[in-house]
């Protein structure tokens, strides 16, 4: 009867540190999404600083980079889908995400339309993706 009682108790505690070492595997696995690594954080930030220096030159083009480089990002953070499907699913990480949004859709109309680009439209629309970089953590 001892023995039965402490095979229970065994099998018991081996499942709760089973249990344990699952969850923690989990959170940390899901922790780890949230920051990225340095080669990661070192990429977006060298081509944030190509994007401003682009800017002056070519509005258009970097408007149209600074998106695909919030896709980049949101996609390391293991989004999936296009970027406004990303946009859907990360909203609650974005300090406002209708800024961000305002910025996507400049970026399709940058893309679609052969008009030149209002430069104040542009310059709020690089200052939301930096915005949405830097809540996503890129700390630009």
């Amino acid at each position: 009867m001892v023995n039965n009682i402490s095979i229970w108790v065994l099998a018991l505690i081996a499942f709760l540190v089973f249990d344990f070492v699952v969850v923690a595997y989990i959170f940390f696995k899901k922790l780890k999404k949230d920051v990225y690594d340095s080669k990661e954080l070192q990429y977006i930030k060298s081509h944030w600083i190509r994007i401003i220096d682009m800017f002056h030159g070519n509005p258009k083009a970097a408007v149209l980079d600074a998106d695909k480089l919030l896709d980049y990002a949101l996609g390391k953070k293991g989004f999936k889908g296009t970027l406004g499907e990303k946009l859907k699913k990360a909203g609650g990480r974005f300090s406002d995400i209708n800024s961000v949004w305002s910025a996507h859709k400049l970026r399709n109309k940058v893309a679609h339309e052969l008009e030149d680009i209002n430069l104040v439209d542009a310059k709020a629309a690089l200052a939301s993706f930096k915005k949405a970089l830097n809540d996503l953590g890129a700390k630009l």
